[in-house]
This record gives structure tokens, sequence and C-alpha cells, in this order.
């Protein structure tokens, strides 16, 4: 078995800490296993530019290569390469760093499973180019994640966002997540190591993680605080003003109640079999997205000569605006 962590704060500092800290939690748990660490502060992780050559590639017959080289290309190797993963992030304006939505939007695209597999159902049907048999078989490896969110503030509210967007990285790939820690207070815990019992926590967190190695994911407990939604364990919901609200992580619905004084949101099993992390849940999205072509093509091409000239002043911006 093999573990990697994942750290976006300073080096040795209280995220690598705390991530390091899990890391010794799955040895614990797995004595066997190869541990791997990395801090990406100094590694350069650009943004997605939103070109669709990744995605053009795999529909061509490819691998959906992203045509962006940079320290993305070795640090997804070792993604691909791990079975348990513990990741770490500081918070410093309510959600992870920045360089962590790179990753997300660069990697996890990119490993869609519902996507991938949808690309080569059709090259077994013969309606897309390239070999029908899946090159990298890690690409539907069963990987079990922890999260760390990491925030200086005392009050919650500040780091609202750690855990939920820490989410992100994972549910396309449909990682099992085994737990989550919203780790604040640490302006005035003042170093990890000050603290035993977040450090019992950590430890655990990766304990949880690596006993959950192989085992079936329905017989998986979750490791840290219940939250709202079942599936992501998170506190946040969705009001649309009505009893009807969502889970914005896993885009579920359920129904909300208040008895006193005490909110309570149910989400139906149907709902939760169809969160973003499940199969059902991506291939929901895959089947819409690849829609999109059919719809839009026949209203861009009805509409080519008005959209052409309406398109004059914004590539000439800067002629028609101080005109």
């Amino acid at each position: 078995m093999k573990a990697l962590g994942i750290s976006f704060g300073k080096v040795n500092a209280n995220t690598d800490i705390l991530v390091k800290e899990a890391l010794f939690g799955i040895k614990e748990a797995n004595p066997d296993a190869e541990i791997e660490f990395v801090n990406t502060v100094r590694l350069k992780i650009d943004r997605c530019i939103g070109c669709g050559a990744c995605s053009r590639s795999l529909e061509k017959g490819g691998d959906n290569d992203c045509i962006i080289k940079d320290d993305l290309q070795p640090l997804e190797e070792k993604i691909r390469d791990a079975d348990c993963i513990i990741l770490g992030s500081p918070v410093y304006v309510l959600q992870p760093v920045g360089q962590f939505k790179n990753l997300v939007d660069r990697f996890s695209c990119r490993h869609d499973t519902s996507a991938v597999s949808w690309v080569y159902e059709k090259r077994k049907k013969g309606e897309l180019p390239g070999d029908p048999e899946m090159p990298d078989p890690r690409r539907f490896k069963q990987r079990y994640i922890g999260y760390i969110s990491v925030g200086g503030a005392t009050t919650e509210n500040w780091v609202s966002m750690g855990t939920s967007t820490l989410h992100l990285f994972g549910f396309p790939n449909m990682m099992k997540v085994v737990g989550s820690l919203n780790v604040h207070k640490m302006g005035t815990t003042g170093h990890p190591l000050l603290d035993s019992e977040l450090m019992e926590r950590v430890h655990g967190l990766g304990v949880a993680v690596g006993n959950a190695y192989g085992k079936p994911l329905d017989e998986i407990p979750w490791y840290g605080e219940e939250g709202v939604c079942p599936v992501c364990h998170q506190k946040l919901i969705t009001l649309n003003g009505t009893t009807t609200v969502e889970c914005p992580v896993c885009g579920i619905e359920g129904h909300l109640s208040v008895e006193g004084d005490k909110v309570k949101v149910e989400f139906s099993k149907e709902q939760q079999q169809r969160a973003r992390g499940t199969f059902a849940g991506l291939r929901e999205h895959t089947v819409e997205i690849q829609g999109f072509g059919a719809i839009c093509a026949p209203k861009i091409m009805a509409n080519k000569e008005m959209i052409d000239e309406g398109m004059k002043k914004y590539k000439n911006f800067d002629e028609y605006i101080n005109k």
C-alpha cells in the first residue's frame, strides 16, 4: 500500500506538521505502507486556461494530457500511484490557498471517472477513435483520502469554506473521503505540538484512512464532525426559500425541518446515491455537458452574422471604449 501526504502550507509549519502526523497514523495502521510526503509551495502549478485540449485529446484517441507542462505532471503521477492520501491546506481567506484550486482545476477534470469511462464506452462501440482498452489501470483505482484545513482564526466562520472546498479534489475521481478536520485557532494555539488533543485527532485521522484501505466503502465509518450532509459531512446548505435545500458540495437535495430551535435536514437514499462523488452523480453531469454542443451549435450558426457583428466591439475593446 502506498500513502501520499500533500501539503500546501509553508515548509515545516502548521500544515506540514499536521499532514505528517496523519501519515504517522497511516503507518501505525499499515506498518508496511510506503509513505511519501510532498510540500507544494516551491512547485509550479499554473492555473487551468480552459483551452479544452485535454478533453479533445481524450476524444481523439489520446489520454487527455494537459498541454501545460509544469510541476503538476510529477505530482499527478504520485497521486495516481497512491492508495491513501492525506491532503492539507492553509486557509487564508475563508477557503484553501489558490495553488490548491489550480491543482483541482487541472487534475480533477481530467480524472473524472465518469467522463473517462464514457469515452472508453464510445471507443468500444467504434464511435470515437483510440484503443478501447484502458491504457492506465490507475484511472479507476479506489483511493482513500483525509482532508485537513488549517486556519488561524478563533472564529470558525473565517475558515467556513476550508474542508468543504478540499472535497472538490477527490470527488471527480470517486475517492472515498474517510474524514476531514477543520483545524482553526492556530493563531492562539501557537504551535500544533502545544495542543496534544489536536495531534491525537490528526493522528487518528491517519489511522482511520489507513484502516479504510481495501474495505468495502459502506463499511468505512466517518472520522470527524458529522455535519449536515450524510455524504460529505459538511455544515453548508443552500436555501432557495422553501424547505427543499441542497448540499452545495454534493449537489443533492434534502428536506429541512425546524423543531424548536433545532434545524434538521433529511436526505433520501435516492439523493445520496446521486451525490457528485458517486458514479451516478458524475455520469449525470457527463451526459449534461456532452449535450451542450447539440444545443448551442445550431443557435450559434443560426445567428452567426449577428454574433460576428456584435463581437467587433469586444474584440476591439480599446478602440470602441475610447470613441
